[in-house]
């Protein structure tokens, strides 16, 4: 049975935001959910604060963003920052709930970014579609290195190889393997539970998966 988060994980979530409020910056952004998690799966990455104090106020997504399309010659200027958490018109059925979550993270000091809160919904999803007993500190990393565009922005400009992070953390984090029909029911279900998160997450954010197809290894 799903036991839901591990109390980790809320630490985590909070330090991400006691971070952005102790920097002085108006959001807290998937940047300040990768410096909390070098207090963890992440220890030992060099230069992320400064990363992530490079990328205010606009946030690592935004700072993404604007490489992107500067590289098409599009000049993205200053874009205001209610545009960049504007939440998606339509929201998905399931899981009940989600307008409401919005909100309250949107009445958080500092309010907190679609960037993350579509980051923690993608590794709850990818515990679940690994049949594990918890949400833990690891999906969130995973998630975070293997999906988000302004944590691969951080990582890029820190000198970071985000595949090799990526395999590292596989490595050191396996989903279960308890006997040979989870394994089985897990491999039936893995195609289709992937491109939900994928797709979720890219709805969230209005922001291209890096690396989507990574999440198949990650549930195997």
């Amino acid at each position: 049975m799903f036991q839901g988060d591990h109390p980790a994980v809320g630490q985590v979530m909070r330090r991400a935001c006691r971070l952005a409020h102790e920097l002085g910056h108006p959001r807290v952004g998937s940047e300040h959910l990768l410096l909390a998690l070098t207090e963890g799966p992440l220890s030992g990455l060099g230069g992320i604060e400064q990363a992530v104090c490079r990328a205010a106020p606009d946030g690592a997504g935004v700072a993404a963003d604007r490489e992107a399309l500067a590289a098409l010659g599009v000049d993205l200027g200053t874009l205001p920052g209610a545009l960049a958490d504007r939440p998606p018109a339509k929201e998905p059925l399931f899981p009940l709930g989600v307008g409401k979550a919005r909100r309250r993270c949107a009445r958080a000091v500092p309010p907190v970014g679609l960037d993350v809160q579509a980051v923690y919904a993608a590794s709850l999803r990818l515990a679940l579609a690994r049949r594990e007993r918890r949400h833990r500190v690891e999906h969130l990393a995973l998630a975070l290195v293997a999906l988000d565009p302004g944590a691969e922005w951080v990582m890029r400009t820190t000198g970071v190889d985000r595949g090799e992070l990526l395999s590292r953390l596989a490595a050191a984090f396996p989903p279960p393997r308890r006997n040979r029909l989870l394994r089985a029911e897990r491999r039936v279900g893995r195609r289709s539970r992937c491109g939900d998160i994928v797709r979720r997450y890219q709805h969230t954010t209005g922001r291209t998966a890096v690396a989507p197809s990574a999440l198949a290894a990650l549930v195997h």
